[in-house]
């Protein structure tokens, strides 16, 4: 078993609001910072190396670690971007200077936090205006095709009007988000860009205008305007189905076997008993279950990495525990068990398995899994 599975890590100064280290981790999630660093550069070129680069580390950085990423790339990049206001101020903590954008929506019992710890807020409707506080800088947020917040795309000279009553705000941006730059050839962003070119029109004066996603950046020679926002090509994958074999998953999860157990044929194995073993063979324990992050629905599907061999899961993920079968083959407890990248499968091999995308799998990987990191 390797040693790393006991190492204990110290927190970076000033890592405040992180989770507690933990001691004995029944997994653990390997971060490479060189393949992090080299997706940034591959994602800077085919944007534009002029552009600026805004990286999206929310929900802990899609379970990469927040802070110790945000401290890597701060050299790198020139924004960052979270959901909330609380992931705001754990960077801050954490003594992130570069500007920070939150996505969410700012209300009453933010509207202070934002000057307090230099956030940026996304203004998405008329109410913004009048709740955050004197000072805070703000993005305009425009609804081109998403139908989830913003200002309809008819509404700009509203908005300019909004903004021009409103400059004890200081308006830093402006953005929209596509919602099929997934999948290269869309009319549809064709149609969104179009929409936020005429916006934009409006809005000549303000600075780092941005649309362009991962996605939109591998897959559209469209004008990216001043920033490229990146979220899941910066972790090694592109959304949608075509994955760009640039991109270097930076993430890899592993466990350990921790009871290796003889089987006979036709005995089942979990809850539910959905499956029977095929003939006498082993079944391999692993302390990983779906609150750490292995969906249950990779039942009966998932394939995992022992010994340079895939053994599939066996019978139902359960809540601490996965099984697999490992047929004739009896290796010892304590043998290491790649879940996940590495020699394992990719994120985006879950995702279609598991019938889901890319940044759900990274995302639903908990706290109960320990992040080592390696530059």
């Amino acid at each position: 078993m390797s040693k790393h599975f006991h190492n204990i890590m110290k927190s970076p100064k000033g890592a405040a609001g992180t989770q507690p280290e933990l001691r004995f981790p029944n997994s653990v999630a390997y971060i490479d910072f060189r393949k992090l660093k080299s997706n940034l550069t591959y994602l800077k070129s085919k944007a534009g190396e002029e552009k600026k680069i805004m990286a999206v580390v929310k929900a802990d950085a899609y379970s990469h670690g927040a802070v110790k990423t945000a401290i890597f790339l701060e050299p790198l990049v020139d924004w960052f971007a979270v959901a909330s206001v609380d992931e705001g101020i754990q960077l801050r903590m954490a003594e992130v200077q570069k500007p920070i954008l939150v996505f969410g929506v700012p209300c009453t019992d933010t509207a202070a936090a934002y000057g307090r710890y230099n956030l940026a807020a996304t203004v998405s409707h008329e109410s913004h205006f009048s709740i955050l506080t004197d000072g805070t800088r703000y993005h305009i947020n425009f609804d081109t095709g998403m139908g989830r917040l913003g200002f309809k795309a008819g509404q700009s000279d509203l908005v300019r009007s909004l903004a021009v009553k409103n400059q004890r705000l200081i308006c830093s941006g402006l953005y929209t988000h596509y919602a099929l730059a997934d999948e290269p050839d869309s009319l549809f962003v064709e149609k969104q860009h179009q929409d936020f070119e005429q916006i934009a029109q409006s809005f000549s004066e303000i600075p780092n205008k941005h649309i362009s996603n991962t996605g939109a950046a591998i897959h559209y020679s469209l004008n990216h305007y001043d920033m490229l926002r990146v979220g899941i090509g910066l972790w090694g994958y592109t959304p949608g189905q075509i994955q760009d074999t640039d991109l270097q998953p930076v993430l890899t999860w592993k466990s350990k076997l921790v009871q290796v157990r003889s089987i006979a044929k036709g005995k089942t194995v979990s809850y539910g008993a959905s499956w029977n073993s095929p003939m006498d063979g082993y079944i391999g324990t692993i302390p990983v279950g779906y609150a750490d992050g292995l969906p249950r629905s990779l039942s009966n599907k998932l394939d995992v990495m022992i010994n340079g061999e895939f053994y599939k899961v066996a019978g139902n993920v359960t809540m601490d525990y996965t099984m697999v079968y490992l047929g004739s083959n009896q290796p010892e407890a304590g043998t290491v068990v790649t879940l996940l990248g590495g020699n394992g499968l990719p994120a985006n091999r879950w995702a279609e398995l598991a019938e889901t995308n890319t940044h759900e799998i990274l995302t639903n990987i908990t706290g109960r899994v320990k992040k080592e990191y390696s530059e």
